[in-house]
C-alpha cells in the first residue's frame, strides 16, 4: 500500500516515518481497508497483530525445519519413534509427501499408511 493511499483511508495526512506503518502492514495478512481501518481506532493493537503474526510464521518456520530433521534423522537412524513424532506433528499425508520429496524409500510402515490413504 502506498502512503497515498494510506493517508486516503485513514482520512488525513501522515506524519511521521511511513515506512513504518508500511512494514507493520506488511508484516499482518489484513487486507488494506482493515488494516486501516485499526491504525484509526488503536494502532497499538494492530502492532500486537503485527508481533503476533510474526511470531506464527516463526514458529511455523520452526516447526518445518524440526519435522525435516525428524524426518532425515529417522531415516538416517531407522527410528521408527522420530517418525512417529514427524507423524504427530505434521501429520501422515504430508509426512509422506516429504519423504517422497527427499527421495527416501518407504519403510513397511510408510507402504501401509499410503495404501490406507490412498484406499479412502
Amino acid at each position: 500500500m502506498t502512503q497515498k493511499e494510506f493517508e486516503d483511508r485513514i482520512g488525513e495526512k501522515f506524519v511521521g516515518d511511513y515506512s513504518e506503518v508500511e512494514e507493520c502492514y506488511m508484516n499482518t495478512d489484513l487486507d488494506k481497508d482493515l488494516f486501516c481501518k485499526l491504525w484509526i481506532e488503536n494502532p497499538t493493537a494492530l502492532k500486537e497483530i503485527e508481533r503476533k503474526t510474526a511470531l506464527v510464521r516463526e514458529l511455523y518456520e520452526e516447526r518445518k525445519c524440526l519435522s525435516n530433521l525428524l524426518i532425515d534423522q529417522a531415516e538416517k537412524c531407522n527410528a521408527s519413534d522420530l517418525r512417529e513424532m514427524a507423524i504427530a506433528m505434521i501429520g501422515e499425508r504430508e509426512y509422506l509427501r516429504r519423504k517422497i520429496a527427499k527421495g527416501y524409500n518407504l519403510w513397511d510402515d510408510d507402504k501401509k499408511l499410503l495404501d490406507n490413504i490412498l484406499s479412502k
